[in-house]
Order: C-alpha cells, then sequence, then structure tokens
C-alpha cells in the first residue's frame, strides 16, 4: 500500500488533466503532455530505447510521460493519469469508481490469460476447481473474464471475500511458482510470466491451453474467427480528456501503432533485449516462447487504431457481464472513440 501511494503521489504531481480537482465531465487542454500510466511493458521500453518515441515526439510537439504500475485501476480512479491501459470490460467499474464518463480509444493486447493447474491435479475445466485456492495478480481485470466464464459455464462465483473459490490475489510473477509449489491449486496466469514452470510441465493449462480471448471466441463471440477480443489493454482516458484534447490522443495511439509495427517486425529482438519481462532466461525458454507465439496465441492486435467493426465485436463481452451479474442490467455499454491513421 506504502508503494502505491508513492507511486499514486508521483503520478499526481505530473497530472496535467487526469481528473483530481476537475468536475465532473470536465478536463483541462493537456498542453501537448499526455500522463499514462501503465504496466511495465516491453515494446514501450523498445520505442524509448530506440529513439523512436522521442523523434515521434519532437516531430508531433507532444510528449508522452509515463509512471508504472501494475494497478493502474488505482490510480486512474484516484484522478492521477490522463491515459491508462486497461481491460474492456474494467471500464463500467471505472466508470462507477470516478463518477466520470470514459472513453476506449485504441487497442493493444488481447486477454491472453490461461487457466492452468499443477501437473497432478484432475481438473478438466473451471468447473472442477469449486473450493480450490486460485492465484491470480488482481480482484478485476482478467479475474472478470474467468469469473464470468465461471459464472455462466457452472454457475459459480469467482471473487474476492467469498464465493465458491478461494481466490488468492499475489504478484503477477509469483503466480505459476505458486501452483508449482503446491501453494495454490490453480492460477489466472500470464504464459509470458509462466515460462519456466509451462515449458518444464510443472503446471498445465486446462482447456487445451486456449487463452480467455480464444475461449471466448470459441463460446460467445459473433465471429468466432477473430481472437482479439475481450482486450485487456485498451487505451481509457475520461471522455472529456479526448474531446478536448484530440491532438495528444491521436499521437498516442499513433505512437502505440508504432510499436505494434516494432514488434511485428523485431519481435524476438524485443523478447532478447527484455528477457526479464517474459520470464525467459534460456534459449530453451525463448524457444517455448517464440513456439508460444507462434502456435498457440499472439496477443498483440494488428493496430492500435479501432474502428466500428472492431467496436461491435468488443462490446459483446458486455452482454455476457449483465447475463453473469457483473454489470447492472441498466447500465449503459462505455463509449468508443474511433480513430484514424493520419495517410
Amino acid at each position: 500500500m506504502a508503494g502505491l501511494a508513492a507511486i499514486g503521489l508521483a503520478a499526481s504531481a505530473c497530472a496535467s488533466g487526469g481528473g483530481s480537482g476537475q468536475a465532473e465531465g470536465e478536463a483541462e487542454d493537456a498542453g501537448g503532455v499526455v500522463n499514462m500510466v501503465m504496466a511495465p511493458d516491453p515494446v514501450w521500453k523498445w520505442l524509448e530505447d530506440q529513439g523512436i518515441k522521442q523523434e515521434m515526439e519532437e516531430a508531433a510537439g507532444i510528449q508522452i510521460l509515463t509512471s508504472s504500475s501494475w494497478d493502474e485501476f488505482g490510480v486512474y480512479a484516484g484522478g492521477h493519469a490522463d491515459v491508462i491501459s486497461a481491460a474492456t470490460y474494467e471500464v463500467p467499474d471505472l466508470e462507477e469508481a470516478t463518477g466520470d464518463p470514459a472513453t476506449v480509444f485504441g487497442a493493444y493486447n488481447t486477454d491472453r490469460s490461461i487457466l492452468a493447474v499443477r501437473a497432478d491435479n484432475p481438473a478438466q475445466s473451471i468447473c472442477d476447481l469449486a473450493g480450490q485456492r486460485i492465484a491470480t495478480f488482481t480482484n478485476v481485470s482478467i479475474t472478470l473474464i474467468w469469473g464470468m466464464y465461471a459464472k455462466d459455464k457452472c454457475d459459480l462465483d469467482l471473487q474476492a471475500g467469498g464465493g465458491d473459490f478461494e481466490l488468492v490475489v499475489t504478484d503477477i510473477q509469483n503466480l505459476a511458482s505458486l501452483v508449482a509449489r503446491g501453494d495454490a491449486d490453480a492460477c489466472l496466469c500470464l504464459p509470458d510470466f509462466g515460462i519456466p514452470e509451462l515449458s518444464s510441465n510443472q503446471i498445465k493449462p486446462l482447456y487445451d491451453g486456449q487463452s480467455a480471448a480464444q475461449f471466448w471466441a470459441a463460446n460467445y463471440a459473433g465471429n468466432s474467427e477473430d481472437v482479439t477480443h475481450p482486450q485487456t489493454n485498451v487505451f481509457v482516458a475520461r471522455e472529456a480528456w479526448v474531446e478536448r484534447n484530440p491532438d495528444e490522443a491521436q499521437f498516442l495511439i499513433e505512437l502505440w501503432d508504432r510499436g505494434i509495427q516494432e514488434w511485428q517486425q523485431h519481435r524476438d529482438e524485443i523478447i532478447a533485449a527484455y528477457p526479464e519481462d517474459f520470464a525467459v532466461r534460456t534459449p530453451e525458454e525463448m524457444a517455448f516462447l517464440q513456439d508460444w507465439l507462434d502456435n498457440r496465441f499472439d496477443w498483440f492486435v494488428p493496430t492500435a487504431f479501432i474502428d466500428d467493426a472492431w467496436v461491435e465485436g468488443e462490446t459483446e463481452v458486455f452482454d455476457l457481464m449483465r447475463e453473469t451479474g457483473f454489470m447492472g442490467e441498466d447500465v449503459e455499454n462505455p463509449s468508443f472513440t474511433t480513430l484514424q491513421p493520419e495517410s
């Protein structure tokens, strides 16, 4: 908590229009500065270390200032950021926490989380884990989407402080190892944070290794071929901020779109440059991750820009949220702002 408070204070000190001190529905002129809070990200590091971010900032006359936190939700809800990356299905809770309408104006990562158990656990699905300890790194984000799946498929409640499972919230880096040691029965893991345990078969993913997005496509999506839904990393800001600062919003998505292009062209170089962000320690683990990305699931979307067709697919998640009680029947879908790449 002390660490989170320090992050919040640091972000607050440089906030230009995050909402702290602003009346509902109002935003300050960003003045060419965007304050963004995000989890540590290797592509962002690559953009900085390759000089791409600085070059694009100088050309646009806009600067992106970042603070790093795994609790983007809390920092945003506290009014200390203009923009955060968050899961689409977190946005209704963000709006409730802040009392301010939010808008999604760009995409980045599809939900890559998997449900994994220890190798000797006979469970075949989340339904078989009732009463068992499930480790996750958050009460929201990926826990929400797997909670919807548990409710819809098994009529079981996956939530903190009660429900039909024992939810263990811990650091994202420890999830897979907790399961491997037997200190948890299962985890909602990100595969890139469980490479050592997955590659050595200490833990095994259920549902044939399907990510939450692949599970969604197979069970709920209007288009089962589209695995870019639901998103764990969309770019979210208060509606008023995007309306007041369209140039800054446009530039941010252009910069992230360049990052996706860099990932597509230099993926293995990025992994090699920042192995700590992928839990990769050996050449064998590097090969395992490359195989996962090539043959199981690459969670990066093709572009950071969103269009109406993509929005239609992404908003389907809110129907399941209402059906499973994770969103009130009378709560409207969050707004989406579609931007166009400059020619």
